[in-house]
């Protein structure tokens, strides 16, 4: 087989991993937003918090998520790519290949997976954070939870295309988490509620 042949399957096979990486943080990164403010919107709302703080409390949350998702994707993908390069290193795979920017191709890449992650959960976060802004009073939990609800369903249908893994078992699963986590804090903030 031809060397330069080989070359670019191995550029092309390893560049792969850290586009599957971003794809992996842009899914994760849109659920855990769509989740988790509709989580804090309506507990805030089961709080009896007035439309203002609601919307701040949304705000505020759908911030302090998607930093977090960021840094947490730095940190985690940092490590995987410090590893990818004591590996390469201890193998003299970045040694022995002529191309001396081949090796910034083949490492997963922290920054995308971070950035991916903080724009997704600010997406999948807008979602619920507007179903209960535009919402009547009377009317928010049952949007935000629908609209919630709709949300995780198209995230999960859009996770599994091109795999041979079950769009029921997926879409159930994010259900069952979302439906969880919106209950969970709902009837909290009803309870501790003055």
């Amino acid at each position: 087989m031809n060397n330069n042949l080989v070359k670019a399957v191995k550029i092309r096979k390893l560049y792969f991993w850290d586009r599957l990486n971003v794809l992996r943080a842009g899914l994760l990164g849109a659920n855990d937003g769509i989740i988790s403010v509709s989580g804090i919107v309506l507990g805030a709302t089961g709080a009896n918090l007035d439309p203002h703080t609601l919307f701040i409390t949304g705000i505020s949350g759908m911030l302090a998520g998607a930093c977090s998702m960021a840094g947490g994707e730095w940190m985690s993908v940092s490590a995987q790519r410090d590893l990818q390069v004591e590996t390469m290193t201890g193998e003299n795979i970045l040694t022995t290949i002529d191309n001396p920017k081949l090796h910034k191709k083949d490492l997963l890449m922290p920054v995308h997976a971070a950035f991916t992650s903080f724009l997704s959960f600010v997406m999948g976060a807008i979602i619920p954070l507007l179903a209960i802004t535009l919402s009547t009073p009377h009317w928010r939990v049952f949007n935000t939870a629908l609209v919630m609800g709709i949300s995780l369903c198209l995230n999960a249908i859009i996770s599994t295309i091109g795999s041979h893994v079950s769009v029921v078992k997926t879409i159930s699963r994010n259900i069952v988490v979302g439906f969880l986590t919106i209950v969970i804090t709902y009837l909290l903030a009803v309870l501790l509620a003055p």
